[in-house]
């Protein structure tokens, strides 16, 4: 059986802070202590004693699409030596699990349509834990930089003087990717690559789309947060020129254990998505480059149906 890879990468990461395991923050702001009196009792630093060691530092780490393997060595070396791990709800159990015992972990939410901490609260938890010493991983599912509201953070963290650095990791549209076999570029006929988020923060389409270079046939679209407005951006699509059977792939729970592919085209996208089987995240690829793999996810499926019968 094949180890897992933090197992081999052990021996090269930095000694842990085992040391600290036992130390707690001192008290931190007003607004840092109400939060956390709403958090469960293990996050609870209200009455933390003063540490010795002056500001922290902020890692903005990307946890990658789910697969522990594909986790960076630097976001392994930045997750051993943290004191405080404030993590999305969308890392997988398999990524946290390399969070060492040490560190406490912090659940702030962000799912998509899901309960999640504000994130003005999310800064000031990062603050305020700087502030008292501690060296804190902000762990994103997938890559930080994309629809990670990276900016905002990095802002806050500026605005306060702390240190931070940014730790890239690969995204959800490359894990799905991979996971279909394709390449979001092709050299004749997809020479363009683009990622969009599926709704605004009013939880519509945005408003602010540019139309034509979406409905793009030479280009790849990779759709992030697509389920609640997916009929709506199909609908659009076709409306702007692209044909109906242009098209698309469906990946829920990319590159995990319970990863489900699909195929679909412009036309019939809305109704497979409704019908998945899958209530995990989910990200959609259009354009020519899923040709290839869109036609085999077909053909295994009539296939697949063809034996049931």
């Amino acid at each position: 059986m094949k180890a897992p890879m933090h197992e081999y990468l052990q021996p090269l990461m930095p000694p842990t802070l085992a040391n600290l395991a036992g130390t707690i923050v001192r008290r931190v702001t007003d607004i840092g202590r109400a939060l956390l009196r709403s958090r469960p009792t293990d996050t609870d630093i209200s009455n933390a004693e003063p540490q010795e060691r002056g500001v922290g530092h902020v890692s903005l780490v990307g946890a990658g699409p789910g697969d522990p393997d594909l986790i960076t060595l630097k976001a392994l070396k930045a997750l051993a030596a943290a004191d405080v791990v404030l993590h999305d709800q969308l890392v997988s159990p398999e990524v946290l699990a390399l969070v060492p015992q040490h560190a406490q972990r912090i659940d702030v939410g962000k799912k998509g349509y899901g309960r999640a901490c504000k994130q003005s609260d999310i800064n000031d938890l990062m603050v305020a834990f700087a502030k008292a010493g501690r060296r804190v991983v902000r762990l994103k599912a997938g890559d930080p930089l994309v629809f990670g509201r990276l900016e905002e953070e990095i802002v806050a963290l500026e605005t306060a003087a702390i240190s931070f650095d940014v730790v890239p990791g690969i995204s959800a549209a490359q894990g799905a990717a991979a996971s279909l076999g394709v390449s979001l570029t092709r050299r004749r006929g997809a020479r363009r690559f683009q990622a969009i988020t599926g709704h605004a923060d009013h939880g519509r389409l945005p408003e602010d789309f540019d139309w034509a270079g979406l409905a793009d046939p030479k280009a790849t679209t990779a759709v992030y947060m697509p389920k609640a407005t997916i009929a709506d951006l199909c609908s659009e699509l076709m409306a702007r020129g692209l044909p109906g059977p242009h098209p698309a792939a469906a990946v829920f729970n990319a590159t995990r254990a319970d990863e489900v592919m699909m195929s679909a085209d412009l036309a019939t996208l809305p109704q497979r998505i409704a019908a998945a089987p899958s209530q995990g995240p989910c990200i959609i690829l259009i354009g020519v480059a899923a040709t290839r793999r869109a036609a085999c996810l077909a053909s295994s499926a009539r296939a697949h149906a063809g034996s049931e019968a």
